[in-house]
């Protein structure tokens, strides 16, 4: 059975096992199956009732760039117009497809920010907008020009964010700590400090990361 049939038969949006298991036979060598993948993430765009190929396929490109980002750096450029659908979790495996992939294809990465900012405004659930959060600090982790441009952004978000979000965006600071300059340091410190009494235990522990990060830095220069 194709991979397009496959995932017709996938009941729901988003399979994860199905997809795991995909991931892992393109791991293991099926590029045959890899390019399948890329073709059926943009499969009939405009058709709602796709979007569990879609899904699924992105599924598997997820799964792949989080371990071999490199089968899949030089082909941003296909994915692009998957980032146009109405569905988030198409959407957001994207967002983390592109993240993943930033250190070696930063150009592409980058280009498609202006989608991640505008998912930012839909208030679509937080696995889209925690997924534009990582992807944010993915290429923010790539050069201090774009770090200084994702920086303000996370901040803003901050101020608004869900309880369910601050992670996130405190994994987004993490990332960047190493191209921002000594100003936006103390930023991230003041934010990181206010949720040092978060009611999440995975947020208390991510803010004092920052916080013991930028302190170690600051030591080491002294």
């Amino acid at each position: 059975m194709d991979l397009l049939e496959q995932l017709k038969c996938n009941k729901g949006t988003v399979s994860s096992a199905l997809g795991k298991e995909l991931a892992l036979e393109v791991l293991n060598g099926d590029k045959t199956l890899l390019e399948q993948a890329i073709d059926l993430v943009t499969y009939d765009l405009e058709n709602q009732n796709a979007k569990g190929i879609r899904a699924g396929a992105a599924k598997i490109l997820e799964k792949v760039a989080e371990k071999r980002p490199d089968l899949l750096a030089n082909q941003l450029d296909k994915l692009e117009p998957a980032l146009t659908v109405k569905e988030p979790q198409t959407r957001w495996m994207l967002m983390q497809v592109f993240g993943y992939c930033a250190k070696l294809n930063p150009g592409s990465s980058k280009s498609v920010l202006p989608h991640a900012t505008r998912y930012l405004t839909e208030n679509a659930g937080v696995c889209l907008s925690g997924a534009v959060y990582l992807y944010l600090g993915r290429i923010g982790s790539t050069s201090a020009e774009t770090a200084n441009t994702v920086l303000p952004i996370l901040d803003d978000a901050l101020k608004t964010a869900s309880e369910n979000e601050i992670d996130w965006i405190l994994e987004g600071f993490l990332n960047i700590l190493d191209n921002v300059d000594p100003g936006s340091k103390q930023l991230i410190t003041r934010s990181a400090e206010i949720q040092t009494d978060a009611k999440k235990k995975s947020t208390r522990n991510r803010a004092m990361k920052i916080i013991e990060k930028i302190s170690d830095n600051g030591k080491r220069k002294n």
